[in-house]
């Protein structure tokens, strides 16, 4: 290391240092203590604290500036037109759902039109949705016979 990157005993608090490292790249960080024989050091951006001897500390070269520059930059929030849904919310509405129709001379639609009745009276309109459904979905004409019951 050339001898114009060493500073004096110990550098100003706030300021930028590195320290080489023999297993791999330098460790940056930000003067924040000095406590007589080491100075504590934070990572660039936040994150622990690390201590070093004021004599392993250099000046950092300019891609650990640029390095420094890209970890310390705030980001900016993203606007609120970024935010929102690109598609208006959806309105639902306030009329009533109106009642099941059963089909006439079915006991099935019967009892559970009266069903769905009884929970739109209690205001449990999963229920009753559940009981429109039913009239809706089950078959309403006889099965046709199979070839076996034919015979």
């Amino acid at each position: 290391m050339p001898e114009s990157d060493h500073l004096g005993p110990v550098p100003d608090l706030g300021t930028y240092m590195a320290a080489d490292t023999p297993e791999g790249p330098p460790r940056l960080g930000k003067v924040t203590a000095w406590d007589g024989e080491v100075v504590h050091l934070r990572r660039p951006g936040g994150g622990t604290t690390w201590t070093a001897p004021p004599c392993e500390l250099r000046r950092p070269t300019e891609d650990e500036r640029t390095l420094i520059r890209v970890l310390t930059t705030p980001v900016a929030a993203a606007s609120r037109s970024q935010q929102t849904c690109p598609e208006p919310p959806v309105v639902l509405s306030m009329d009533s759902v109106p009642p099941a129709v059963a089909v006439p001379g079915c006991a099935t639609c019967d009892a559970a039109a009266e069903r769905e009745r009884y929970s739109r009276r209690a205001h449990d309109h999963s229920a009753a949705a559940d009981f429109r459904v039913e009239i809706r979905s089950h078959p309403h004409v006889d099965p046709r016979p199979t070839p076996r019951e034919q015979s």
